[in-house]
């Protein structure tokens, strides 16, 4: 699984600083047009190449499609377009946030520029995770909870966007990264204390 992310987040971070030298060469539009036509390119491929795979066999076919379309696997429902399409809505994405993020005059330093590009990749996750779940839920279950996160972590992402947009870098940092950095620092206490005092604690 760890490195399942860690391939991901390479291949993230490949497209998206691509898609910032375009930017910065070609300016923003061409760069952008060029690199949804790539990710619809390199989508069809990818669904191209599972199609002709053979089934119950990996071979090199079925491991390159996973770099081309690595998204969309659990809102697909056992078919195979969701895959490719979702796939190049994140790439797509991920073009036009470095775009967006590209330098220009009385712009922030490239690091703060970096830090709210991650921190709209990570909230661009789990929304794509609420999602899926949404996708994988059955029939009649208990998804309101769900549904309102899926809100929340959207709201966040346009507020973000919208505070960027208007020339408040920090503002949007904060409320982009806010989140993830809270839930990361919770989780991490948690695994702290579970490691250090927990395991020493009898739960039952």
């Amino acid at each position: 699984m760890i490195r399942l992310y860690t391939k991901n987040a390479v291949l993230l971070a490949v497209v998206a600083a691509a898609s910032y030298e375009l930017a910065a060469e070609f300016g923003p539009w061409p760069a952008l047009l060029t690199c949804a036509a790539a990710a619809a390119a390199a989508s069809a491929a990818g669904a191209f190449l599972l199609r002709t795979s053979g089934v119950g066999r990996v071979t090199w076919r079925n491991r390159l499609a996973g770099y081309l379309i690595p998204w969309g696997w659990r809102l697909n429902r056992g078919k195979l377009w969701p895959i490719p399409v979702v796939s190049w809505a994140v790439w797509t994405a991920v073009c036009g946030a470095a775009v967006l993020l590209r330098p220009a005059p009385d712009q922030p330093a490239l690091g703060t520029r970096a830090a709210l590009l991650a921190a709209w990749v990570i909230d661009a996750a789990a929304l794509v995770y609420l999602l899926g779940t949404l996708a994988r839920a059955t029939p009649g279950g208990r998804v309101g909870p769900i549904w309102k996160l899926v809100a929340v972590i959207a709201g966040v992402i346009s507020a973000s966007v919208g505070l960027y947009v208007g020339g408040q870098t920090t503002a949007a940092l904060v409320v982009g990264g806010g989140p993830p950095v809270v839930v990361g620092g919770g989780f991490g206490l948690l695994l702290l204390f579970v490691v250090t005092v927990g395991r020493n604690t009898r739960w039952n």
